[in-house]
């Protein structure tokens, strides 16, 4: 055997090991996300610290809510919360929050969201199903939830049926949070990165920073010539074979 095939059967062995594992976890990676619905990855979220580091995203620090109901409502980014239950939030930094009758009423500049008291939202008003918008501040007067826009006061008993209103209003006013309610809500409310986007963002080579998808190339351009020198290791064998078998 010429020393370049053995050169080339070791880096092949060695690099044969390296491959196999690349490729197991390409296999496995790109099966779950083929079947992303079944998994949920869309809706599986992971907030490790240390992961959150890693994408240089800040930590929570919810400062300041509003008192519903002996339950605070603080937000972090998109994340909403009250007292120690998730809810349905929005992009937008709410405006106000109240309770009437039971239901928890939350407001953006363009929204106004109903949730039931175990947290499951109820309803959604946006833009045009709103009585007029944009929302500058909700509040309740009585029995009912009051918004005020820049066309006035508007007032409903129920969210769905409103009318024109000059009541005096209680203006729901965010608060400075409690530090236990802080440290609650700066737990419930940490950012997080959905399983889909991790598992994306290691298939592709992503997570490992600007160059990371430089390395899964490369890592693919050493599978095609671990294939082209196998090719040309098991060539070489049958040649070798062949020639045995002239000199007998």
């Amino acid at each position: 055997m010429s020393h370049t095939s053995r050169v080339i059967r070791k880096w092949h062995g060695h690099a044969g090991v390296a491959a196999t594992l690349f490729l197991i976890f390409l296999v496995i990676t790109g099966i779950i996300l083929n079947h992303e619905e079944t998994f949920k990855l869309d809706q599986r979220e992971i907030s490790t610290p240390w992961l959150m580091r890693w994408y240089g995203i800040q930590a929570a620090n919810p400062e300041r809510g509003y008192l519903m109901d002996n339950r605070y409502f603080s937000w972090e980014g998109e994340k909403w919360a009250l007292g120690d239950t998730p809810l349905a939030g929005n992009a937008e930094q709410p405006v106000g929050a109240v309770t009437v009758n039971g239901i928890h009423y939350v407001a953006t500049s363009s929204a106004l969201y109903l949730f039931q008291a175990d947290g499951q939202l109820v309803d959604k008003l946006e833009k045009q199903a709103l009585p007029a918008y944009p929302v500058l501040a909700l509040g309740k007067a009585n029995d009912s939830v009051v918004l005020q826009t820049t066309s006035g006061m508007m007032a409903s008993i129920d969210g769905l049926t409103w009318q024109k209103t000059s009541t005096a209003t209680t203006w729901s006013a965010a608060q400075p949070l409690p530090a236990d309610v802080n440290r609650q809500m700066t737990v419930l409310l940490a950012p997080g990165l959905t399983l889909e986007r991790i598992l994306l963002d290691v298939h592709s080579g992503r997570i490992f920073g600007r160059y990371g998808p430089w390395v899964v190339d490369a890592a693919a351009i050493a599978l095609l010539l671990l294939g082209i020198s196998g090719v040309w290791i098991y060539v070489r064998s049958i040649k070798q074979v062949k020639q045995r078998h002239k000199h007998y």
